[in-house]
């Protein structure tokens, strides 16, 4: 009989940071996970490097939901490093049942 496999965000574990930093032709970010741990990163396709922070960390909070299924509440705080945001995860809901 073959396994079914579990959907790849059944496998992340809980995020606890979000990173967002601006380049010269768009914004990153990491978000970093525990219980497994573990780091997903990438590139917003928006909003466009020259937008708002505000902006851009909105587009990550979705981003981060729709990787883990789940809906986060993150608190922001600007980095030492120029053009670099952190966000702490305050609350993670449950991660849905299918």
């Amino acid at each position: 009989m073959a396994r079914k496999r579990r959907p790849y965000w059944r496998t992340l574990g809980t995020p606890t940071t979000l990173v967002l930093y601006r380049t010269a032709d768009r914004w990153r970010y990491a978000v970093y996970f525990t219980e497994p741990a573990g780091v997903a990163d990438g590139a917003l396709t928006d909003p466009a490097s020259s937008s708002e922070p505000g902006t851009a960390q909105a587009a990550l909070l979705r981003t981060a939901e729709e990787l883990t299924h789940r809906q986060l509440g993150v608190l922001w705080r600007e980095s030492d490093q120029p053009d670099w945001w952190t966000g702490t995860v305050t609350s993670a809901g449950p991660r849905p049942l299918a």
